[in-house]
């Protein structure tokens, strides 16, 4: 007799791809679908991205009003009825508050709360920090992406420790791609055969500091002509923190448009990591960046501001270099070591796919996922 499949909702806050939208995606492809039956809930936009819709699984667009909604919570109840979720993971803290009432109230289903950083527990306000205690005492389980953030969630919020797992972001490994593939997508993104590339995968928030990334560019083209910029991300209207009219801004003012190339949204990340020779997150504030842990998977050498998160994943010297925020000079000579040093490139990016395959690998995040849902859902 088989057994009957676990019916899991991930909650999220929209659908457009940023590190925690990523990692939900992935465990949504990866979980063994003879033990689960996985499901996907967002917030804000209603397009649906392809990499979804090819999941082949349940999506729900809970549409939200800004403001706190009463109907988005009910509605998000409905699918957890109708649809007799067991498990819900909800993906930062507001998701986590309004699939309270629909897994709690509502409904007897586990709720399982993961938290992608620990500035965004710092930045809840007194009032909502409050109501997140109460949510978590009536929760089974918590996940940080890193030992920070589980440990922010366990102080900041007085969650018990013994229910909080740390499970580090994973990745897939990114394969090489072919050169005539390669050479065909420079062509594609207006590359020259002996440009120099610098990419950043980020969306336009003003946390991922996008302007200080342009700043140090802009400094760099005195010194090294041949080189070009990949921004790959956008910028959300309903985001407080977009920031995407600022860099266009800085962009058009320093005359960068020749050697800054803005992509948008992009499905082919693997292929444009491949594209470039150096990988830069220039972060003011970051939990387990999966950005940045793919690039190192594609190995890239990597440059990243020295802040939490960024931190744990660059050892400077060995697959890249930390740089102070904001400080464009210490950036700019570390861009310039490496565009002036293939061999240093080619040894950090070695490094940078090792530290990746050895510590990061999606086969370990998504088992440590499900052993989790499996000790929950025997505990009920």
């Amino acid at each position: 007799m088989s057994r009957r499949r676990v019916n899991i909702l991930f909650v999220m806050l929209q659908m457009e791809m940023g590190g925690a939208e990523r990692l939900v995606y992935n465990l949504a492809r990866k979980l063994d679908r003879n033990l689960f039956n996985p499901s996907v809930a967002w917030f804000f936009g209603d397009r649906i991205l392809k990499e979804y819709k090819d999941l082949d699984i349940a999506l729900y667009h809970i549409p939200k009003k800004k403001r706190i909604d009463l109907s988005a919570m009910q509605n998000l109840g409905d699918v957890i009825s109708k649809n007799k979720i067991e498990i819900v993971n909800a993906h930062h803290f507001m998701p986590m508050v309004y699939s309270f009432y629909g897994s709690k109230i509502k409904n007897r289903s586990s709720l399982i709360y993961t938290e992608h950083s620990e500035w965004e527990i710092e930045q809840i306000s007194w009032k909502w920090r409050m109501m997140g205690r109460y949510i978590l005492k009536r929760s089974d389980a918590a996940v940080g992406v890193s030992v920070q953030v589980s440990r922010a969630i366990q102080e900041k919020l007085n969650f018990e420790q013994s229910k909080i797992f740390t499970i580090l972001n994973g990745v897939n490994l990114v394969s090489s791609t072919k050169g005539s593939d390669r050479m065909v997508l420079r062509k594609e993104l207006g590359l020259s055969t002996d440009d120099k590339v610098i990419g950043i995968v980020a969306n336009f928030r003003r946390v991922k500091n996008h302007i200080f990334l342009l700043k140090a560019f802009s400094e760099l083209l005195r010194d090294f002509n041949n080189v070009k910029l990949l921004l790959v991300g956008q910028g959300f209207d309903f985001d407080p923190e977009n920031s995407e009219t600022e860099i266009r801004h800085f962009i058009n003012e320093k005359g960068l448009t020749e050697n800054v190339k803005m992509l948008g949204y992009r499905s082919d990340i693997p292929e444009l990591l491949n594209v470039m020779d150096i990988f830069c997150l220039t972060s003011l504030k970051e939990g387990l960046p999966i950005s940045l842990i793919e690039a190192m998977s594609a190995g890239r050498p990597v440059i990243g501001t020295d802040v939490e998160g960024i931190r744990e994943v660059i050892i400077p010297g060995k697959n890249g270099f930390l740089v102070s925020t904001n400080d464009v000079v210490s950036f700019k000579k570390s861009l310039l070591a490496l565009l002036n040093n293939e061999e240093m490139c080619h040894e950090m990016g070695n490094e940078s796919r090792l530290l990746a395959a050895n510590t990061y690998s999606l086969e370990r995040c998504v088992r440590q996922y499900q052993d989790m849902f499996m000790t929950i859902k025997n505990d009920k």
